[in-house]
């Protein structure tokens, strides 16, 4: 019996796959450890949560050049240009059930991790003004290094986009 996501059950997988799956399993692995090493005592589906939100409150200054280019350093970027997010789009882009996400932002929002406004949104606290905060990044560009360098070890060209079975 075929396997719901076999396409049409080939011979042989193409030989870009099993390297990529691979490499992509370590950098993500290695992303974890980073973070757990910095969010010390942290489960992973609050982990998962605390990404989701640190994503979505830089996202609003790092993609727009001028408000990225004044605040890169500034330990502490002001509440105007920092971005936020719902507990509900936060179930939506992690896929926990909400009352997990009620329940975990709340937790975090208590051990200092998060902040929660009148309105209820979302924001990740000043993490990068901690220096172990910079150690945890350092560290996880460190692994994209690495997976970089295993899909070399490989044969594979970083740099290629590998596109054979996308529409």
């Amino acid at each position: 019996m075929n396997h719901p996501h076999d396409l049409n059950s080939p011979a042989q997988i193409p030989e870009h796959v099993r390297p990529i799956n691979f490499a992509g399993i370590e950098l993500l692995l290695d992303l974890l450890h980073c973070a757990r090493t910095f969010y010390a005592n942290i489960d992973l589906e609050s982990l998962l949560i605390l990404l989701c939100v640190s994503d979505a409150t830089m996202r609003s200054f790092m993609l727009d050049t001028e408000s990225a280019e004044k605040v890169m350093q500034s330990p502490k970027p002001p509440e105007e240009v920092r971005g936020s997010i719902s507990r509900r789009v936060i179930a939506d882009k992690t896929g926990l059930p909400r009352e997990t996400v009620r329940r975990k932002t709340s937790e975090l929002a208590r051990a200092g991790h998060l902040t929660v406004d009148a309105d209820d949104r979302v924001r990740i606290s000043y993490g990068l003004a901690d220096a172990r905060g910079w150690l945890a990044v350092e560290h996880g560009h460190k692994a994209v290094l690495r997976y970089l360098d295993r899909l070399r070890q490989f044969g594979l060209d970083p740099h290629v986009v590998v596109d054979k079975f996308s529409n």
